[in-house]
């Protein structure tokens, strides 16, 4: 897998610096009660862990959509 944007969408608005740390390299955007997390994620291994980062804060996941080029 070559390296691609992907939008995560989760539940509730996020604005702790506690999700900007875990997220180091994406962009948060909140709003109308969910936050979508934007960025270039490397490969498979890197989704994953983005994925279970999502999982150990406790968040609800809305979506993942990978972005065109």
């Amino acid at each position: 897998m070559k390296p691609s944007a992907y939008r995560i969408v989760v539940e509730g608005e996020l604005g702790s610096s506690r999700y900007s740390v875990a997220f180091a390299d994406m962009r948060l955007a909140a709003g109308e009660g969910t936050t979508e997390i934007v960025g270039m994620v490397e490969d498979d291994a890197a989704l994953q862990g983005l994925l279970d980062a999502v999982t150990a804060l406790g968040l609800s996941l809305v979506s993942v959509t990978p972005l065109g080029d």
